[in-house]
């Protein structure tokens, strides 16, 4: 079976293999392999030429939050394990994406508070659920993910969980003794402004994009009906297809969790006809609002 949540029985052999072939984890995912590094190279060019004077502390401060926000596609997909086969070698790709903001938490607790996201979208047991709220307080609540997944994790403990929660506890001490030492020997401003502010201003672009907005408007558990608890969005794909990281395609990757990011657009479009039998949530080009577009099944 190919999802549980849709009926792909009729789709044909050859639509069957070309889905297959995309939504299958690839021994080594090269597209994420590069993007990390890139992505570490240029977060450690800025550090070095920031802290030596070389580089304009706001100009490394915007480069670094634009490199955290893209490090999401990094990180999100280590946590799915579609970056390598090799487990090992997924989490080292993984810990690429974390290492130029965020190196204090331990993969493992993304991991275990994202796939309850996938469990209980929009559901008071969903983590993300912090994430919507009143409008003046999304800001605030955005710029600080990782703090609340740590307080979620410490009210809602297991055996696992415990696990990754103190290794994240352990790494957050070193990494904040490791900022004192270099704000004791006068980088204060380098730290606030390479590394603070940007990483704020990552989760920030992240609980926008990827917490809020495929969601909206928030009302609809998954429990309730798989296909327009998340949405889809149509239009100006040359542009959102880059800016939102393929997550524009938000449905397809709940549909297709291991999904490589690069595949959630050609997914789409391979299957939008099968897609379209079903109650969609479609937001338009910028729009944030969706149009509910009814299909001859409603309940997914």
């Amino acid at each position: 079976m190919l999802s549980r949540h849709i009926d792909l029985s009729n789709i044909g052999p050859e639509k069957e293999r070309e889905l297959k072939r995309l939504i299958a984890i690839e021994s080594i995912s090269w597209p994420t392999v590069i993007l990390a590094g890139v992505l570490l190279t240029i977060a450690t060019i800025v550090y070095a030429s920031g802290f030596a004077g070389a580089l304009p502390l706001w100009l490394g401060c915007l480069i670094n939050a634009i490199v955290g926000y893209y490090s999401f596609s990094v990180i999100h997909d280590a946590i799915h394990r579609s970056a390598a086969k090799d487990n090992k070698l997924n989490d080292a790709i993984g810990y690429m994406g974390l290492l130029p903001l965020i190196p204090y938490v331990h993969l493992g607790l993304f991991r275990w508070a994202h796939i309850l996201h996938h469990r209980f979208a929009n559901e008071d047991s969903d983590p993300d659920s912090f994430f919507h709220g009143p409008s003046w307080s999304l800001p605030f609540r955005w710029a600080f993910i990782d703090v609340h997944y740590l307080f979620f994790t410490l009210q809602n403990q297991t055996k696992v969980s415990r696990k990754y929660f103190h290794a994240t506890l352990r790494r957050l001490a070193v990494f904040l003794v490791f900022l004192g030492i270099l704000a004791a020997s006068g980088y204060g401003a380098e730290v606030v402004l390479l590394w603070l502010i940007p990483s704020r201003i990552m989760f920030l672009l992240m609980g926008f994009s990827f917490f809020w907005l495929p969601h909206v408007p928030h009302e609809v558990t998954q429990k309730e009906n798989f296909t327009r608890a998340t949405t889809i969005r149509k239009g100006w794909e040359g542009l959102l297809n880059i800016a939102l990281q393929y997550q524009n395609y938000h449905l397809i990757h709940h549909l297709f969790p291991m999904t490589p990011f690069y595949n959630n657009y050609k997914v789409y479009k391979l299957i939008e006809g099968d897609l379209d039998r079903y109650e969609l949530a479609i937001q338009k080009n910028m729009h944030i609002n969706p149009d509910i577009k009814t299909g001859e099944i409603v309940q997914a």
